[in-house]
């Protein structure tokens, strides 16, 4: 299967490029002439921008619904590729696309537009007197190994009629060209307005010459990653960055005693689980109070062991394995040595529980590596974190009553962008404002009529 995506108004040719995972490869193809693609993305984005917005949603719905069926032959394709380059189960594949392509169904693509824009016909032309106008060009700079993680940014781009070129990750380079194809079969100028290549984190001139084209850029990886990209964009050009971020979860004797330990536990597990914890979305600790928190622990134990049966972990490679064993080895030593400590695994590398009363500094690393920390109170859980929170993103958050309102505004005033109840982080709905910043009227620009006799009864 091809990684890379060519509209039809391309000629053939370019620069070949080889994805490789052990004995397994992937090819496809890299732009060349950066100029004349940027000419052939404005004309296709001239073709976008004539389809009225509820029709793309509709043919992003229409590819959405053929990509939820699991027996579909391109998404079988696509999660067999991903697990070789991944790592993960396809099981753990097939969960982490059903909860991205649940995001791109009709219903939730409007509750977006009308959350950021209000009218989402402003993107059709005047509406009350003021039309919203998206990007000629994005640039999305794509990293991770979450499979159809790309999809709601290249979404996003396209519900605002812009072309798009992606760069596809390295760990993950299935989806895009696959759900591209798919597009196309659906609404070919949807497609047409998409180019998926990849080149290399080193490649400067491949990507100086997609700069070139855009005028707005998104880009995800690692914060080191993202200020390389950061230094290179230009004071017109719209900059929207996804770095590094960090979850966790709060836990309050209230909620374990009104949904009972095992519950609890239930619902961590499957937070520290998905995609095998590797999302930004995943928790990589929860403080719980510490009335409860051994309690918790211990049903944790078995509820990993039942998510690992229901959803298998994907294979470690060598160096994520020495990490795990270290933290392992780190978190023995601990329980050895206090009585407030303990450790839970099976022989191999499967799952992990810890239980502490210190956080630890946080890795990040996943693995399904599910760390209780025991904390006085809720408001000890919050202080606990505020060292993280320039990188903070996403919080479960297991509270009742008026705890859980006081505590998600201070949440919200320490740096997070998302609260939610166990069990929910990893799926974050559309209508989200990722990281915190509106993410669709983020990409476009206003233009309003005022004082204008001739032009405001057409614009009402």
């Amino acid at each position: 299967m091809s990684v890379s995506w060519t509209p039809r108004w391309m000629p053939p040719g370019g620069a070949p490029f080889v994805l490789r995972s052990g004995e397994h490869e992937w090819r496809g193809a890299r732009p060349t002439d950066w100029a004349a693609l940027g000419e052939g993305l404005r004309a296709a984005r001239e073709r976008l921008r004539a389809l009225p917005v509820r029709r793309i949603v509709e043919a992003i719905d229409t590819a959405a619904e053929r990509w939820a069926k699991r027996d579909l032959a391109e998404r079988r394709a696509a999660v067999r590729d991903a697990a070789l380059v991944t790592g993960m189960s396809e099981e753990t594949i097939d969960r982490a696309l059903d909860a991205e392509l649940g995001n791109l169904r009709a219903e939730s693509l409007l509750a977006a537009l009308e959350r950021e824009l209000g009218d989402p016909e402003v993107l059709d032309g005047f509406r009350g007197g003021t039309t919203a106008i998206g990007p000629r060009t994005v640039l999305a700079v794509f990293s991770g190994n979450v499979p159809g993680l790309p999809a709601r940014s290249l979404v996003r781009a396209l519900l605002v009629k812009a072309s798009v070129i992606a760069k596809v990750p390295a760990k993950e380079p299935h989806f895009t060209a696959a759900f591209l194809r798919t597009l196309h079969d659906v609404e070919p100028v949807l497609a047409d307005a998409v180019v998926a290549t990849y080149w290399d984190r080193d490649d400067h001139a491949s990507l100086d010459a997609a700069l070139g084209q855009a005028d707005a850029v998104i880009a995800y990886g690692g914060d080191e990653a993202c200020a390389a990209i950061r230094a290179r964009v230009l004071p017109h050009q719209v900059y929207e960055e996804h770095g590094h971020k960090l979850s966790f979860g709060v836990v309050g004797d209230a909620y374990v005693e009104l949904h009972g330990p095992a519950e609890v536990a239930r619902r961590i597990a499957a937070d520290c689980s998905d995609f095998d914890q590797h999302a930004c979305l995943s928790p990589q600790v929860y403080l719980v109070q510490a009335g409860h928190a051994r309690a918790v622990a211990r049903h944790l134990a078995d509820a990993m062991r039942r998510a690992a049966a229901d959803s298998p972990p994907g294979a470690i490679d060598v160096h994520d394995a020495a990490a795990l064993q270290r933290r392992r080895l780190v978190a023995e030593w601990r329980a050895a040595t206090t009585d407030d400590s303990e450790v839970w695994s099976p022989d191999g590398l499967e799952w992990t529980v810890v239980l502490d009363d210190v956080l630890l500094p946080l890795s990040g690393s996943g693995n399904r590596v599910a760390r209780i920390v025991s904390v006085p109170d809720l408001d000890a859980a919050v202080e606990h974190m505020r060292p993280y929170a320039e990188h903070l993103q996403n919080c479960g958050l297991g509270a009742v009553g008026e705890e859980a309102l006081r505590v998600a505004g201070e949440l919200a005033r320490l740096g997070v962008s998302r609260v939610c109840a166990p069990g929910t982080m990893t799926r974050a709905g559309f209508t989200w404002r990722h990281d915190g910043l509106p993410r669709i009227a983020g990409l476009v620009r206003w233009c309003d009529v005022e004082l204008h006799p001739e032009l405001e009864p057409a614009t009402s």
